[in-house]
């Protein structure tokens, strides 16, 4: 059974899951506590908090394409080895930043780093594993980080109430070791075949490129409304839950805890079963779950509702996330995969930018109440946007022909 379980999977999945493993725990440590970090030393400026919040994703914009187009051409090796370090310098970097400069600037780093880490991987999963296994593989690394996830953020509590910079620095050296990991064992997978992307014209003409991706642009576009929607839970949420629980931070914890161990028992069967709907069914279902969990985390009061939306949240993100990276590798070209898992993750990098921002004017302007039901909405609207786009959608042939 365990030879089986061992031959399922090539060497490159096994690396990459001790890697996620291995800096999720310390990621998950930090990822409840970086913005109220921030917040306090900032002097409880709260707008001030958010845009330097947004400035990683702003760098992943800039450099998300372009790091998609390198590792089509460099190779995903190259490409995922300087991704860990920039973002490994970035968090040693914070240990000793003092000033809105500082922090701004390691903010980008490590938003540059994860630009170009990102896409680079997810090519490389696409490239090293069948396709009938290819979305259980992205959610048993989803699940790997969610083990991480259950341990880091209850350590993270212990840690941030002792010194917060411990956490930076925990980071920092588990994405080193990741880096070194990397560069002893990871092969390259990158195609072979080059010829089409020597055929690209060396003048970029945006007209051509939305022409040539339109479709993954869409989706990209409708897929918006999530992004929005976790930017919200990840940043302004944690500041409206004070007003809600005296032990706001217990609760944070809790809740991030609950959800990891979800995922650690639901994701994996969840992907399984959902393998023999549609495409489109799966958008439908994912869609709804996700603008329940909206409204119940804009009005949920106690910690028992807030735990069942956790669950929801849960089985939308195994459903459709997983989904939608196995149909954007389906759709890509053999040799345009990181340039098209750059432009599809593009939606998580603009909604974390201009999000916190957006989501922190909505919350001093009208509560959080208001900010959550607009992301129901938005949720609705983009569901609406993805089940008509698919109806229409081209055949894969086609696609990768053009």
């Amino acid at each position: 059974m365990k030879h089986q379980i061992l031959n399922r999977y090539p060497a490159v999945v096994w690396i990459r899951l001790y890697g996620e493993l291995l800096t999720s725990v310390t990621g998950s440590m930090l990822a409840p506590f970086f913005l109220l970090y921030l917040y306090e030393q900032l002097d409880g400026n709260v707008l001030l908090s958010m845009i330097i919040i947004g400035l990683q994703p702003l760098a992943e914009v800039l450099f998300t394409i372009v790091g998609g187009g390198l590792t089509d051409r460099l190779g995903r090796k190259k490409i995922i080895l300087f991704g860990l370090l920039a973002q490994s310098i970035s968090m040693a970097g914070f240990i000793f930043a003092e000033s809105v400069f500082f922090f701004a600037l390691y903010y980008v780093l490590n938003g540059l780093g994860r630009a170009v880490y990102i896409p680079a991987q997810r090519a490389q999963i696409a490239d090293s594993t069948e396709a009938n296994i290819r979305s259980e593989v992205f959610a048993l690394i989803n699940t790997v980080a969610s083990v991480g996830m259950t341990l880091g953020p209850v350590l993270g509590y212990f840690v941030y109430t002792q010194d917060p910079t411990l956490m930076f620095g925990l980071q920092s050296s588990t994405l080193a070791i990741y880096a070194v990991l990397v560069y002893f064992k990871l092969p390259e997978t990158i195609p072979v075949d080059t010829s089409e992307n020597e055929q690209i014209p060396q003048r970029f003409s945006l007209r051509t490129f939305i022409s040539r991706h339109h479709y993954v642009l869409s989706l990209m576009i409708f897929s918006l409304p999530i992004s929005f929607f976790y930017a919200q839970t990840e940043s302004s949420y944690r500041i409206y839950i004070e007003d809600m629980f005296s032990e706001y931070l217990m609760v944070l914890t809790i809740l991030a805890s609950v959800k990891a161990v979800m995922s650690i028992l639901c994701e994996i069967p969840l992907v399984r079963w959902s393998n023999r709907y549609s495409f489109r069914k799966i958008i439908f279902i994912s869609y709804s779950l996700y603008f329940i969990a909206a409204i119940s985390y804009g009005y949920s009061t106690s910690l028992s509702l807030l735990v069942i939306t956790q669950l929801l949240l849960t089985i939308a993100e195994s459903l459709g996330l997983n989904r939608f990276l196995n149909h954007i590798s389906e759709i890509a070209p053999v040799n345009a995969r990181g340039l098209y898992f750059s432009i599809y993750g593009t939606h998580w990098d603009l909604s974390r930018m201009g999000g916190p921002f957006l989501g922190g004017l909505v919350l001093i302007e009208w509560g959080g109440g208001v900010l959550f039901l607009l992301s129901a909405f938005l949720l609705l609207i983009g569901g609406i946007a993805q089940l008509i786009l698919t109806s229409e959608k081209p055949s894969l042939k086609i696609l990768q022909e053009k």
